[in-house]
């Protein structure tokens, strides 16, 4: 899956950036999701280890559903 959606990423990215700039657009890219992917690491261990692993999945399962709303909401306005 991840192999599917990387390289797509990386030209959506590149679309953006002048090409003088590339390196610096996927090291901004990459350093932005690797700082969404620590905290959220983080919660979904502490829930695992403080309450019970059926919290971590119903936790990313309610956040999934809530932004696929906001997504449906953004896109009727």
């Amino acid at each position: 899956m991840h192999a599917m959606v990387e390289g797509k990423q990386m030209v959506f990215i590149l679309d953006f950036a002048p090409k003088e700039l590339w390196g610096i657009a996927l090291g901004a890219f990459h350093t932005i999701i690797g700082l969404a992917t620590l905290p959220s690491g983080i919660i979904a261990g502490a829930l695992w280890g403080y309450i019970n692993p059926t919290a971590t999945f119903l936790y990313g399962s309610v956040l999934g559903f809530l932004a696929a709303a906001l997504l449906a909401l953004k896109k009727i306005a």
